[in-house]
């Protein structure tokens, strides 16, 4: 049973009870960390790596800005990943959120203009899985498949949302990931 590490998105936590990661977890142990993606890119990804190496696990999954983070730590560590809905151009996609704001939680966060600047596009290396949901209200899922499909190969499913409404029907999917 391949164990997975779970990488969440902007102003998200790590929620092991979540519907989505209960679904992954049928594919076998899941593990993660809570994200402070105010903190700038190069912290978070040091820190998730460092986290990650901890676990040693056989397979990334992220979502949003947690799929970028999965791609990057994927590239760099030839561990494959799944990006679900990622974010592939952060310092554009983050640029609404800069000054205070309240994360889904409700706690206070502060991402600055120069800290959204450091965030680079998503990586073309690595073996790399994107799902999609063409219901996104946040990233326009046909703009990922040109940024990405040259790349990797990306699935889509009709409807559902940011969130991602189809991890039933990817587990499939990423199980065949795993055993590329």
């Amino acid at each position: 049973m391949p164990k997975t590490y779970y990488l969440h998105g902007f102003a998200s936590r790590f929620d092991i009870t979540s519907d989505k990661l209960k679904t992954l977890a049928r594919l076998g142990p899941v593990y993660g960390h809570d994200i402070d993606y105010a903190q700038g890119s190069e912290d978070v990804i040091e820190d998730s790596l460092d986290k990650l190496m901890q676990v040693n696990p056989d397979l990334l999954v992220g979502t949003s800005m947690g799929g970028w983070l999965a791609g990057i730590l994927g590239a760099e560590t030839g561990i494959p990943f799944v990006a679900i809905n990622p974010v592939t151009d952060p310092a554009h996609t983050l640029k609404p959120w800069i000054g205070q704001g309240v994360d889904h939680q409700g706690q206070a966060y502060q991402l600055t203009a120069e800290v959204v600047s450091g965030y680079y596009p998503f990586t073309h290396y690595g073996s790399g899985l994107v799902l999609l949901d063409q219901g996104d209200e946040l990233l326009p899922w046909n703009d990922t498949v040109r940024a990405l499909g040259d790349y990797f190969p990306v699935h889509s499913f009709e409807g559902g949302s940011h969130r991602f409404e189809h991890m039933e029907e990817a587990l499939k999917l990423i199980r065949g990931h795993v055993k590329d």
